[in-house]
């Protein structure tokens, strides 16, 4: 398969640009146990927090591209004490930023310092549909009071006059799910939330059941991923993995703490994993193999 036309385009695809987005494992804690998440299963070992030390390491290095620092991995943001530290630091190094919670510990003290933050974007990942469903899908988490939760913030939001962070109410498209997508989006989208979006079922790299609602096509065209060209994903202890679902360190690429991430960036794995994207030729039983970014079947 030959997607370049000369030598100079192909280095562009084996060394691209500093990524512009990167995920990064602040906390591998979580409160609660979904069962579209690899916490359900259990997690790697590797330190439950990020220190500041290596946080502040990273954004030193980064922050000279501003990119977008998302601020979540495989955790619950909300449960890092430090965590509008972290935002704070990225935002005075130039960088936006990206919180993705579960909304369980959005009191309303952590609402007001959300609102009187730097924090660029805010996602409440909610798949409130009914009592029912939602308490199904993301034990022991009790609707009423997670949505509860969000309204109260939005409604401070209203009568504050902060504006805080572009925010967004998130619900993920599966087989419990699908009946109620409308009127889940109708009913937020009157709300105050500037987007309401309805996300793909992922499986985490096959660490989760098939949840979705579609079936395999059966014939798909093969597609490089974009995450290897244009994704940093840094884990708690400092690894980089090339995609954001990596949670679990399957596939190394190295570790910040004894390399800078740039080198690693323009390093022979990640150089490596480039080019067999670009030839279709995936290591068979590597975590790309099979994956719904490369088209070769559904996640």
């Amino acid at each position: 398969m030959r997607l370049w036309n000369d030598a100079e385009e192909l280095m562009t695809f084996l060394l691209p640009p500093a990524p512009a987005v990167y995920w990064i494992d602040i906390i591998r804690l979580c409160n609660l146990r979904c069962v579209m998440c690899p916490q359900s299963r259990g997690l790697a070992e590797l330190p439950a927090k990020m220190p500041m030390s290596v946080f502040r390491r990273i954004i030193d290095e980064v922050c000279e591209d501003e990119p977008l620092i998302k601020l979540y991995m495989s955790g619950e943001p909300l449960l890092r004490e430090d965590l509008f530290e972290m935002i704070g630091y990225a935002a005075a190094a130039g960088c936006r930023t990206m919180v993705h919670t579960n909304a369980t510990h959005l009191t309303e003290e952590v609402s007001r310092k959300i609102l009187s933050s730097s924090l660029t974007f805010l996602t409440f990942s909610f798949d409130g549909c009914t009592p029912q469903v939602y308490e199904k899908l993301r034990p022991p988490a009790k609707y009423e009071e997670v949505r509860s939760n969000i309204r109260r913030y939005l409604d401070l939001r209203r009568t504050t006059g902060l504006h805080g962070p572009d925010t967004t109410v998130e619900i993920i498209a599966m087989q419990e799910t699908q009946a109620f997508l409308q009127n889940f989006t109708d009913e937020w989208s009157i709300s105050g939330v500037d987007k309401v979006n309805v996300t793909e079922y992922l499986t985490w790299c096959h660490t989760v059941e098939n949840r979705r609602v579609e079936s395999p096509p059966g014939h798909a065209e093969y597609k490089p991923c974009a995450a290897p060209f244009r994704h940093g994903c840094i884990l708690s202890d400092g690894t980089a993995v090339p995609c954001c679902l990596d949670v679990n360190r399957q596939m190394p690429m190295g570790n910040i703490i004894l390399t800078p991430f740039r080198d690693i960036w323009n390093g022979h794995n990640y150089r490596q994993l480039r080019m067999q994207m670009l030839t279709a030729d995936i290591p068979e039983g590597s975590i790309c193999d099979g994956c719904g970014n490369t088209f070769r079947e559904w996640r």
